[in-house]
């Protein structure tokens, strides 16, 4: 057996071996960050922990061991380790030379003490009957409990976690409402400099549920905004000023530094970009997972419903009847200053055109033609499916018109500490008229000429096609077209903890993701108001989503229940529509309270 280990980050302590797929109690160990697997392979794994308790400013050496039994009484392989401050004490390890389709358990020994056993398992060859992946997202720390780490930690089949973006969030408490937060952010400003987000992540991961679902089965991640600022892109972020935050290229890339370092994920080759993290897995005989990245390497600048709209003006004289108006001087007036027969409308033909244009892009060039050829290989391979990690939801939308709900009389909205949330919410209901794709200018929504290209790449490959996205705060089950031709079925996770999308524009009363549903065609089903996250098994004749609801994420006693089971059967050139399974409201098996 041969090993290849690489020490990249750093630092844990140890008092004992843990139950594997439960962390160990709080204090018992200088592990205080717990141990990780990811991006298995059929022959290796890479194995992650932190030495959180060294002595300041020196260097750790310590040992690592892998297993096939917990009690490590005949290891299989070990090595050694060294990480310091420049790592932030975090240590990677990359071991290879493993047996496909096998569990293996593994340990840290540092400073005298061992650290908690964590399972990981190698991915398959040949013939498989199911996988079994959690996909989730959206890990608010602030907001509530990790309930559903705790819950996929208790999981009896559990192949991968596929965390789609957004482990940490770099916001500070002057974008939070204090009353909302179970924990207060550590910095308590947003993060910006490589110690705002090495603290943010050790906060986050000081998680006894957390560090659960981590020990209990590989994780495959990518990044999406918020491990850096909300709506980033290749040039900047919404949440970045450069005359408060410093230059855009320094922040990113210590925020990428930060999550290299903290994540269970293989470090780019030294011949390649720090943002060149796309990676695909082979799932036996079964799937591919293509796992691009979206954020950094090419994403053109999101469109913007207050910088990108265009205004027209209507005379609704007869209200039948509107005519356009062109006249200047009405042209250069405020809207509050128009005549009342003149209505100033927004161009939502133009904005189409705009978010439609041809040269916008999300993946690039490079990636798309990676992505086409991962495709041909998995399906020259004879894998029955191929699995699209998006960190955004693709599916085509239409946002409902809220305004007969927002104005009914007698509708009590909730105060807002943050400055001009209200004005904002009411410009949004107002726009929400007229049929326009508001809900995702972040996602593909907002880059349709690429979301074409990859339609009909999967039409040209054969790919049989299974879209797994995050990031909006609500639960999707979607069905893709591209001419009216049905290409890919999609599910897409809510957020962990809240808020949800619902509460973020106060539409709690409003049915919101039935809404959208009815004016999207792309939309089978949508839950604006879910959290938690998607157990997805996939068989060579099927794929199923199970919809996993976190009860109460505020209340420290954990519970959770099945909201939805829905499958799509494998069809001759495709995939089939999705259709109901079984009755919702089951509940979960429970799991220990989780702490945090």
């Amino acid at each position: 057996m041969r090993h290849d280990r690489r020490q990249f980050l750093g630092a844990g302590l140890a008092l004992g071996i843990a139950t594997p797929g439960r962390a160990a109690a709080p204090g018992a160990t200088p592990f205080r960050h717990g141990v990780a697997s990811g991006d298995p392979h059929a022959d290796g794994l890479l194995l992650w922990t932190r030495v959180s308790d060294a002595p300041p400013g020196q260097p750790v050496n310590g040992r690592w061991q892998l297993a096939a039994s917990a009690d490590f009484a005949s290891p299989l392989a070990e090595g050694g380790f060294s990480t310091d401050a420049a790592r932030d004490y975090t240590v990677k390890v990359e071991v290879d030379g493993l047996r496909p389709g096998t569990d293996y358990f593994y340990r840290f020994t540092a400073l005298g003490r061992h650290s908690p056993v964590g399972r990981a398992r190698t991915l398959p060859q040949g013939a498989l009957a199911e996988l079994n992946i959690a996909l989730c997202c959206c890990a608010v720390y602030f907001r509530g409990y990790f309930h559903a780490y705790a819950e996929m930690a208790a999981m009896a089949r559990l192949d991968v976690v596929l965390f789609l973006g957004d482990y940490i969030y770099e916001y500070g408490l002057k974008n939070l409402t204090r009353e909302q937060l179970v924990h207060l952010p550590d910095p308590a400003h947003d993060t910006v400099t490589l110690d705002d987000y090495r603290r943010r992540y050790a906060q986050t991961r000081s998680d006894p549920s957390l560090q659960a679902a981590h020990a209990r089965a590989p994780w495959i991640c990518m990044w999406d905004d918020h491990e850096l600022a909300n709506d980033d892109w290749s040039g900047g972020a919404q949440n970045h000023v450069s005359e408060r935050d410093g230059p855009w290229e320094a922040r990113k890339a210590v925020a990428v530094q930060a999550y290299l370092e903290w994540m269970p994920i293989r470090d780019p080759a030294p011949q390649l970009r720090r943002y060149d993290v796309e990676r695909s897995f082979a799932f036996g005989q079964l799937a591919t997972l293509i796992l691009p990245e979206t954020r950094l390497k090419a994403r053109d600048r999101q469109l913007s419903l207050t910088r990108d709209i265009e205004w027209r003006l209507l005379d609704v004289s007869d209200p039948a009847h509107p005519v356009p108006v062109s006249d200047p001087a009405l042209l250069a007036l405020a809207p509050a200053a128009l005549p009342a027969h003149i209505k100033r409308v927004p161009d939502a033909a133009a904005l189409r055109r705009k978010l439609d244009a041809p040269q916008r892009r999300m993946l690039g060039e490079e990636q798309m033609r990676w992505v086409e050829g991962e495709m041909r290989g998995s399906v020259k391979a004879g894998r029955p499916w191929v699995l699209f990690a998006s960190e955004t939801v693709m599916a085509s939308t239409v946002c409902p018109d809220l305004t007969p709900w927002v104005r009914a009389p007698g509708r009590k909205t909730r105060p807002s500490t943050l400055p001009g949330l209200a004005a904002m919410l009411n410009a949004m209901y107002e726009l929400s008229r007229f049929k326009m794709p508001m809900v995702g200018l972040d996602s593909w929504d907002g880059y349709g000429a690429e979301r074409k290209r990859l339609y009909e790449m999967i039409e040209r490959t054969g790919a049989r096609t299974v879209v797994l996205s995050g990031d909006s705060h609500m639960a999707w089950a979607n069905e893709l077209h591209h001419q009216q031709r049905r290409v890919a079925v999609e599910v897409s996770s809510s957020t962990l903890t809240g808020p949800t999308f619902a509460e973020l524009i106060q539409v709690e009363d409003v049915p919101f993701g039935r809404l959208l549903a009815e004016q999207s065609p792309d939309v089978h089903w949508c839950d604006a108001q879910a959290i938690g996250f998607i157990h997805v098994r996939i068989t060579p004749a099927a794929v199923q989503a199970n919809f996993i609801n976190v009860d109460a994420p505020a209340a420290p006693r954990p519970g959770c229940s099945v909201v939805k089971r829905i499958e799509a059967k494998a069809e001759s050139g495709g995939v089939g529509p999705w259709r109901e399974l079984g009755e919702p409201g089951e509940p979960v098996q429970p799991v220990a309270p989780a702490r945090g």
